[in-house]
Protein backbone atom coordinates (compact mmCIF):
# COMPACT_ATOMS: atom_id res chain seq x y z
CA UNK A 1 0.00 0.00 0.00
CA UNK A 2 1.15 3.52 -0.83
CA UNK A 3 1.88 6.37 2.31
CA UNK A 4 -1.00 8.27 2.25
CA UNK A 5 -3.13 6.10 1.60
CA UNK A 6 -5.70 4.31 3.51
CA UNK A 7 -6.92 0.44 3.83
CA UNK A 8 -9.65 -0.94 3.34
CA UNK A 9 -13.12 0.67 2.51
CA UNK A 10 -13.45 4.72 3.06
CA UNK A 11 -17.12 5.36 4.07
CA UNK A 12 -17.13 8.81 3.86
CA UNK A 13 -15.82 9.20 0.13
CA UNK A 14 -19.19 6.12 -0.56
CA UNK A 15 -21.04 8.62 1.30
CA UNK A 16 -20.18 11.41 -0.70
CA UNK A 17 -20.64 9.52 -4.37
CA UNK A 18 -24.03 8.75 -2.76
CA UNK A 19 -24.84 12.43 -2.06
CA UNK A 20 -23.35 12.92 -5.55
CA UNK A 21 -26.28 10.03 -7.04
CA UNK A 22 -28.36 11.43 -4.78
CA UNK A 23 -28.18 14.96 -5.74
CA UNK A 24 -28.18 13.73 -9.62
CA UNK A 25 -31.60 12.45 -9.07
CA UNK A 26 -32.97 15.68 -7.74
CA UNK A 27 -31.85 17.51 -10.95
CA UNK A 28 -33.00 15.03 -12.52
CA UNK A 29 -36.70 15.12 -10.94
CA UNK A 30 -36.80 18.91 -11.16
CA UNK A 31 -35.39 19.08 -14.62
CA UNK A 32 -38.34 16.67 -15.81
CA UNK A 33 -41.13 19.44 -15.39
CA UNK A 34 -38.94 21.68 -18.15
CA UNK A 35 -41.26 21.74 -21.23
CA UNK A 36 -40.57 25.08 -22.34
CA UNK A 37 -40.11 24.79 -26.20
CA UNK A 38 -38.55 27.35 -28.80
CA UNK A 39 -40.16 25.95 -31.84
CA UNK A 40 -38.84 23.25 -33.59
CA UNK A 41 -35.98 23.15 -31.78
CA UNK A 42 -34.54 19.82 -30.58
CA UNK A 43 -32.25 20.99 -27.43
CA UNK A 44 -34.98 22.60 -24.89
CA UNK A 45 -33.78 24.06 -21.30
CA UNK A 46 -33.73 20.47 -19.96
CA UNK A 47 -30.54 19.73 -21.78
CA UNK A 48 -27.80 21.76 -19.79
CA UNK A 49 -29.76 20.34 -16.26
CA UNK A 50 -29.83 16.40 -17.83
CA UNK A 51 -26.09 16.72 -18.73
CA UNK A 52 -25.51 18.25 -15.29
CA UNK A 53 -27.42 14.62 -13.49
CA UNK A 54 -25.65 12.80 -15.86
CA UNK A 55 -21.80 14.39 -15.08
CA UNK A 56 -23.26 14.00 -11.09
CA UNK A 57 -24.39 10.49 -11.39
CA UNK A 58 -20.67 9.87 -13.19
CA UNK A 59 -18.95 10.77 -10.61
CA UNK A 60 -20.91 9.85 -7.91
CA UNK A 61 -20.21 6.37 -9.03
CA UNK A 62 -16.43 6.83 -9.63
CA UNK A 63 -16.38 8.21 -5.94
CA UNK A 64 -17.89 5.22 -4.82
CA UNK A 65 -15.68 2.95 -6.40
CA UNK A 66 -12.26 4.56 -5.62
CA UNK A 67 -14.13 4.47 -1.96
CA UNK A 68 -14.97 0.67 -2.04
CA UNK A 69 -11.44 0.01 -3.13
CA UNK A 70 -9.67 2.26 -0.41
CA UNK A 71 -7.73 4.24 -2.98
CA UNK A 72 -8.03 7.45 -1.83
CA UNK A 73 -5.20 9.86 -0.75
CA UNK A 74 -5.14 10.32 3.23
CA UNK A 75 -7.25 13.50 4.64
CA UNK A 76 -5.77 16.45 5.72
CA UNK A 77 -6.78 18.10 9.34
CA UNK A 78 -10.30 19.63 9.62
CA UNK A 79 -9.56 23.57 9.37
CA UNK A 80 -12.92 24.72 10.49
CA UNK A 81 -11.82 28.92 10.60
CA UNK A 82 -11.81 27.94 6.11
CA UNK A 83 -15.47 26.54 6.57
CA UNK A 84 -16.51 29.46 8.80
CA UNK A 85 -14.93 32.15 6.25
CA UNK A 86 -16.69 30.60 3.55
CA UNK A 87 -19.62 30.49 5.09
CA UNK A 88 -19.55 33.61 6.22
CA UNK A 89 -19.14 35.03 2.61
CA UNK A 90 -21.75 32.72 1.67
CA UNK A 91 -24.08 34.53 4.43
CA UNK A 92 -22.98 38.12 3.52
CA UNK A 93 -23.41 37.25 -0.22
CA UNK A 94 -27.26 36.43 0.58
CA UNK A 95 -27.58 39.41 2.56
CA UNK A 96 -26.03 41.79 0.17
CA UNK A 97 -27.50 40.33 -2.89
CA UNK A 98 -30.93 42.28 -2.60
CA UNK A 99 -29.93 45.19 -1.52
CA UNK A 100 -26.35 45.94 -2.38
CA UNK A 101 -26.35 43.99 -5.56
CA UNK A 102 -24.73 40.69 -7.15
CA UNK A 103 -21.31 42.44 -7.78
CA UNK A 104 -20.82 43.47 -4.49
CA UNK A 105 -22.39 40.33 -3.16
CA UNK A 106 -19.89 38.23 -5.01
CA UNK A 107 -16.83 40.09 -4.43
CA UNK A 108 -17.16 39.79 -0.55
CA UNK A 109 -18.22 35.97 -1.11
CA UNK A 110 -14.98 35.90 -3.80
CA UNK A 111 -12.46 37.46 -0.86
CA UNK A 112 -14.06 35.64 1.93
CA UNK A 113 -12.78 32.67 -0.13
CA UNK A 114 -10.11 33.72 -0.90
CA UNK A 115 -9.35 34.23 2.63
CA UNK A 116 -10.17 30.71 3.71
CA UNK A 117 -7.41 29.65 1.16
CA UNK A 118 -4.91 31.80 3.09
CA UNK A 119 -4.64 35.03 1.00
CA UNK A 120 -4.19 37.95 3.00
CA UNK A 121 -4.57 40.79 0.47
CA UNK A 122 -8.07 41.74 1.20
CA UNK A 123 -8.71 44.74 -0.98
CA UNK A 124 -6.83 43.07 -4.15
CA UNK A 125 -9.45 39.85 -3.35
CA UNK A 126 -12.54 42.62 -3.10
CA UNK A 127 -11.63 44.29 -6.03
CA UNK A 128 -10.86 41.12 -8.48
CA UNK A 129 -13.91 39.49 -6.88
CA UNK A 130 -15.78 42.80 -8.22
CA UNK A 131 -13.90 42.78 -11.25
CA UNK A 132 -14.89 38.98 -11.72
CA UNK A 133 -18.70 39.47 -11.04
CA UNK A 134 -18.94 42.84 -13.44
CA UNK A 135 -18.03 40.70 -16.18
CA UNK A 136 -20.81 37.64 -14.87
CA UNK A 137 -23.70 40.25 -14.68
CA UNK A 138 -22.58 41.71 -17.77
CA UNK A 139 -22.68 39.12 -19.67
CA UNK A 140 -25.88 37.59 -18.30
CA UNK A 141 -27.63 40.88 -18.32
CA UNK A 142 -26.34 42.18 -21.78
CA UNK A 143 -25.42 39.28 -23.71
CA UNK A 144 -27.86 36.66 -22.66
CA UNK A 145 -30.48 38.92 -21.19
CA UNK A 146 -31.17 37.27 -18.40
CA UNK A 147 -31.91 39.16 -14.84
CA UNK A 148 -29.58 38.93 -11.93
CA UNK A 149 -30.44 41.30 -8.44
CA UNK A 150 -29.19 45.02 -9.01
CA UNK A 151 -27.56 47.30 -6.37
CA UNK A 152 -25.77 50.52 -6.75
CA UNK A 153 -23.15 49.01 -8.68
CA UNK A 154 -25.13 47.61 -11.28
CA UNK A 155 -27.30 50.76 -12.05
CA UNK A 156 -24.07 52.09 -13.51
CA UNK A 157 -24.05 49.57 -16.36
Amino acid sequence: MEEGRRAGPDRAVIAIGIGLIAVAAVVLWQSWELRASFGNQAIGPQMAPFAVCILLAVLGGLTIREGLRGEVPAREDDDWGAVLWIGGGLAAMIGLIKTAGFVPGAAVLFAATARAFGSARTLVDLLVGAALALVVYLGFVRLLGLTLPSGFVETLF
